[in-house]
């Protein structure tokens, strides 16, 4: 960051459960949709919420606190500023250069603050993505053993039926050394 009067703090905003940053649909909220939408997101609700969720909540509260914070300091800054170029008293301007110093010091640590909560919140949305991702998986790799042991269950009961009515037909199989002969192996459905 080159110039902190650039920054535009209101860039961090709230993050949402599920992004939406990758839909066509994304677009730029109006302020009283934006407003409902963060009021959406510091809702308490009575049920217990899981440690990620809490985690992105609180970081959401920084955030705000962070930007709140942020004009605050760009405020008194501004104030120092004028305060030191009056050219009044030597006391005044000198304490309007401190108070000017520690703004911009107080500036920077939340803009840096601001930026490692947007990378936790970034971090924090890959991981559930991937989560959803190996959920997503497991399950299809369920639903992929559900139809093989059904195909398994078809193949045995088709096979079954053919040896009953081999069996009714032709009568029970001769018994070899190795067990009952099956003479119709060439027979059997694919």
């Amino acid at each position: 960051m080159t110039d902190i009067d650039d920054f535009a703090p209101e860039l961090f905003g709230l993050w949402p459960a599920h992004h939406a940053y990758d839909s066509a649909t994304a677009q730029a909220l109006d302020v009283d949709r934006a407003k409902a939408v963060a009021e959406a997101c510091m809702l308490e609700t009575k049920s217990a919420a899981s440690p990620a969720e809490e985690l992105r909540v609180l970081l959401n509260e920084m955030t705000a606190e962070m930007r709140e914070q942020f004009s605050a300091f760009r405020d008194l800054r501004r104030a120092a500023e004028q305060a030191a170029s009056s050219g009044g008293d030597d006391a005044a301007a000198k304490l309007a250069r401190a108070d000017l110093k520690a703004a911009t010091d107080a500036m920077s640590l939340i803009v840096r603050t601001l930026e490692k909560i947007d990378q936790l919140q970034r971090q924090f949305a890959r991981d559930r993505e991937q989560a959803a991702e190996e959920s997503e998986a497991a399950r299809g790799l369920d639903h992929v053993k559900a139809k093989f042991l059904a195909r398994i269950e078809e193949r045995a009961e088709a096979r079954a039926r053919q040896l009953l009515a081999e069996w009714q037909r032709d009568g029970a199989p001769p018994i070899t050394d190795d067990g009952p002969a099956l003479a119709s192996r060439e027979a059997e459905p694919d």
